[in-house]
């Protein structure tokens, strides 16, 4: 599973890769935690449910990732870590258990704000080892 950033005029830009449909959530997720605390670690004492129906899978992705920041801000929580489902039929959807701790500024304070979730360039696309997606955070 890998995140890389990539160059953006004014917002941040990732591609994530994962082998599944699910790890690749996942690894967005973390993607998505990274770059609003810049660290994830802490005791692993919260949990949340989610679950979200879209149109396509990357709209599916868009609409998650929005539900994540959504719970993350009004929780005051950061993931570490997400237990997912995804199925493409008969609609696209997710669900699962989101995992992590309480917000804490003296170790999760290094990130960036993030404003939401942009459809601009995103693509989940097929890759040699699994699959690939482009997100941009608008900041």
């Amino acid at each position: 599973m890998s995140i890389e950033e990539l160059e953006h005029t004014a917002d941040l830009r990732f591609r994530v890769g994962a082998p599944t449909l699910p790890e690749l959530f996942a690894e967005a997720t973390r993607a998505l935690m990274l770059v609003m605390y810049g660290e994830t670690s802490g005791p692993v004492t919260e949990a949340r449910r989610v679950a979200v129906t879209a149109g396509d899978r990357e709209a599916l992705l868009r609409d998650y990732l929005s539900e994540v920041l959504w719970l993350a801000e009004t929780g005051n929580l950061v993931f570490s870590a997400a237990e997912l489902a995804v199925a493409e039929k008969p609609e696209p959807s997710v669900e699962g258990t989101l995992r992590g701790t309480p917000f804490d500024p003296a170790r999760h304070a290094g990130g960036a704000g993030v404003k939401g979730i942009s459809y601009c360039d995103l693509a989940i696309v097929e890759a040699d080892e699994g699959l690939s997606l482009e997100v941009v955070f608008d900041v």
